[in-house]
């Protein structure tokens, strides 16, 4: 079995976003994923595969059961699991717009004729935030701010989701 890994490196990381991510309680996580994944070792990968039961979201081993948990989870992807959920309202309704504000690019309209799909690609993300427009050195805070909501976009949009 081989696994797929999930990474951040084709996007460049500025110390200057650490601020505004450590705010957020997720800097640990993005310090992990902002790197190349570390090698797999690919049969204990699949020895455990084929000791999972799905029934019971367990691993089955010769001495026991052994279950993820929360805190487990916690732990590997650094993603914090105390404090107030973030939750809120989606509208499709001005999405460019309101993605302008936030990361201080308007996505490209559709092409004519076509349908609006209301997503961002990654490879936009990457050419107007990302490789091909990095933050500019002498750049203000709101600046760096919206560059940071890219980045941030971009890690959790390819590594969680």
């Amino acid at each position: 079995m081989r696994m797929r890994g999930h990474c951040a490196d084709d996007f460049p990381y500025n110390v200057r976003y650490e601020p505004y991510i450590r705010r957020l309680g997720l800097l640990p996580f993005v310090l992990q994923f902002k790197r190349r994944p570390l090698p797999v070792n690919h049969a204990s990968l699949t020895a455990l595969v084929d000791r999972w039961r799905p029934e019971t979201h367990s691993f089955h081993l010769p001495f026991g059961e052994m279950m993820m948990t929360l805190e487990d989870m916690a732990m590997i992807s650094g993603l914090p699991i105390n404090g107030r959920a973030i939750t809120g309202r989606v509208s499709a309704v001005n999405w460019r717009q309101r993605a302008g504000i936030l990361i201080g690019v308007v996505p490209d309209a559709p092409l004519p004729g076509k349908a609006d799909a209301s997503k961002v690609r990654h490879s936009w993300l990457k050419q107007v935030r990302g490789e091909g427009n990095p933050c500019p050195q002498g750049a203000n805070d709101v600046v760096v701010l919206q560059y940071t909501r890219a980045y941030l976009w971009y890690v959790l949009t390819k590594v969680v989701f």
